[in-house]
């Protein structure tokens, strides 16, 4: 079977080159602009992973949770060890699972935490769907800088803690990541993985830093939420300074500064010159 789909692929693609020949060439639209290449040119684009055909950013959620993902699993099984996985913002458990599956072989953990009830009833059922549930432990709670009730949109991945009441919301209890660590006696967060719609700040304040080791932290950024939090992107980089870190996103650019608008998407904080490797060249200033 496996071989009779390899030559049907390489017969259609022995047609297409015909045609693109006939034609004059190969056209391809791709980052905006519109090319005409050789019919023989390998061209950095796949079936199912397509390149966007506008700007760079054009397609910057759906890339850039693509290289987010492979990035943790990667790391997570480079270990080679039991490692302990903190998710805040587990949506339906993608990242849960795949990452369960991964340490649930060296006796490793993943704390998925989501607020949705919606969204944390799926993730429940994939949990138990895969025999997770000696790995993978859900709780249904937000995470914030202070222990409180909170309101919750009920809008799928992009569910978020609301400042005010409105109709499709639902009330849930909100903890910090430090009750976190101390209910399940954590010692050390070997990843951390935050996308909480524009709560990245008071999330990352409930951390009892110097407490604990801290590994790799995978960090959505959404700067034209933060202002319905409290916060400016000059208190997300004061924050990153007092804890010597270093924001980088997933097209490899580093924030120095931050605008409060806009969009950053996935971004890895990591400590300058620690055990992380060297430091990045580029000290790219964006606003």
């Amino acid at each position: 079977m496996f071989k009779a789909k390899a030559y049907i692929y390489r017969f259609m693609q022995a047609l297409l080159r015909c045609k693109w020949r006939a034609g004059g060439g190969r056209r391809i639209i791709a980052f905006g602009w519109e090319f005409t290449i050789a019919p023989e040119t390998v061209f950095p684009t796949h079936r199912g992973l397509r390149l966007p055909r506008g700007g760079a950013k054009s397609e910057i959620v759906r890339y850039c949770d693509f290289v987010q993902l492979h990035s943790a699993m990667a790391y997570v099984d480079s270990l080679g060890r039991a490692a302990t996985v903190v998710e805040v913002g587990a949506h339906h458990g993608a990242y849960a699972i795949l990452l369960g599956k991964t340490v649930q072989k060296m006796g490793g953990r993943v704390i998925a935490v989501e607020p949705n009830p919606l969204c944390f009833d799926v993730l429940e059922k994939n949990v138990r769907h895969n025999g997770l549930g000696d790995v993978v432990f859900c709780e249904h709670r937000a995470v914030l800088e202070k222990p409180g009730t909170v309101e919750i949109s009920l809008d799928g991945s992009e569910s978020r803690v609301l400042g005010a009441a409105i109709s499709k919301a639902v009330a849930v209890e909100a903890i910090t990541l430090e009750m976190l660590v101390r209910k399940y006696q954590i010692e050390a967060i070997d990843l951390l993985i935050v996308d909480v719609e524009g709560a990245e700040l008071p999330v990352l304040r409930g951390l009892p830093w110097g407490e604990l080791e801290i590994g790799k932290i995978f960090c959505e950024l959404h700067p034209y939420a933060w202002a319905g939090f409290g916060y400016s992107g000059q208190d997300m980089r004061t924050f990153l300074q007092q804890h010597d870190l270093r924001c980088i996103d997933m097209y490899m650019t580093e924030y120095t500064s931050f605008s409060d608008s806009g969009y950053i998407g996935p971004a890895v904080l990591i400590r300058h010159g620690g055990e992380k490797g060297p430091p990045v060249p580029s000290e790219t200033l964006l606003s």
